[in-house]
């Protein structure tokens, strides 16, 4: 069987299977262990899916990106967990980024630290600050994006040239391999200047944003400090992306 031929099949019991083993792929093809290995990295390589220890697991692309409101219902406890989490790692007095996203939207109720300072782009993140904290609150202004009810472009980017950040919350659309992944090249640069100017770096995302890919990579996993996910991801999935840099699931103890 040629190597190519070897390749559609693999991604076609993908297909069908979240997962398949290289002992199941070798027994259908009839190969070795090690060819399925060799194949398997091979098309890991080409983000076409996701190399696991023992096996694989396919890519998940995103077709297109919801709006708020068809994201709002979605894992909300795992995004109330995320919450807690992100409280965690919070200091009393911080200057904090937070941007668009349910995912920090559902968060922001579990944050009770002291005489925080939060500067964001989104609007609906600023509107249950104002409205439910005594916390200081900036918004970016810029381009408003209806679909992800959030501020980009270059005036959003410049707020961030003067300000020191102390800790910097984006989500993302998806995470695959040691790409952090959102829909466009606007959201992601806005993310991008906020990190610059932060001195942690920190992506929150539910675990059924792992092995799902958006168009745009907008940050390597490994640049960051660390990811915040919920307690729910499989020990394959966890060990694969910790490969690439820092996975927390738990509250941080200080």
């Amino acid at each position: 069987m040629l190597k190519s031929e070897r390749h559609d099949k693999i991604l076609g019991y993908l297909e069908h299977n979240n997962f398949v083993t290289v002992t199941e792929l070798a027994q259908s093809l009839d190969v070795s262990d090690m060819t399925v290995r060799r194949d398997i990295t091979e098309l890991s390589e080409k983000n076409v899916l996701v190399k696991l220890y023992g096996g694989a697991q396919k890519v998940n692309l995103k077709e297109k990106e919801l709006t708020t409101t068809e994201k709002i219902e979605l894992s909300v406890e795992n995004k109330e967990y995320i919450g807690r989490v992100m409280n965690s790692v919070i200091n009393d007095g911080d200057v904090v980024y937070i941007g668009a996203g349910t995912t920090i939207l559902y968060a922001l109720p579990y944050i009770d630290k002291k005489e925080l300072f939060f500067i964001t782009n989104s609007m609906i993140a600023f509107d249950y600050l104002i409205h439910n904290s005594d916390y200081k609150v900036q918004l970016t202004g810029g381009e408003y994006l209806k679909v992800t009810e959030e501020f980009v472009g270059e005036h959003a980017e410049k707020i961030f040239d003067n300000l020191n950040i102390d800790i910097a919350f984006a989500a993302t659309n998806g995470i695959y391999n040691d790409n952090v992944t959102t829909a466009n090249e606007l959201e992601g640069s806005i993310q991008k200047a906020a990190f610059r100017n932060a001195k942690q770096t920190v992506v929150v995302a539910d675990s059924s944003k792992f092995n799902v890919s958006d168009v745009y990579t907008f940050y390597k996993l490994g640049d960051l400090d660390f990811v915040i996910t919920d307690n729910e991801m499989d020990q394959n999935t966890l060990d694969y992306f910790s490969s690439f840099g820092k996975i927390v699931n738990k509250e941080m103890k200080k």
